[in-house]
């Protein structure tokens, strides 16, 4: 089973299924049309999955999940809020 998360937009898709391993010497053509160039020649195995079925999961109980840079630009005012309101206090000692 895998999940695919995709924790901004608060979605995840579930799939069920088979996965096989081969060689990827059997299978030249997808490797040169799937790796990256400056990679290919170390590609060595493939994974194939048969999928069973598969199910959009809603977001309820997907916990977000923000970058430190969005973080920053969250609490950037709040800090400069606390930057004032010390000032303040220290000008009144």
């Amino acid at each position: 089973m895998l999940f695919l998360m995709d924790y901004p937009l608060r979605t995840r898709l579930k799939i069920m299924g088979h996965a096989r391993l081969e060689d990827a010497r059997k299978h030249l053509e997808l490797v040169a049309q799937l790796a990256e160039p400056e990679v290919r020649d170390q590609v060595e195995r493939l994974f194939f999955i048969d999928v069973v079925s598969f199910d959009w999961n809603c977001s309820q109980h997907i916990t977000p999940r923000y970058s430190v840079e969005e973080i920053k630009g969250i609490v950037a005012p709040l800090q400069q809020r606390i930057a004032e309101l010390e000032a303040q206090l220290k000008s009144k000692e």
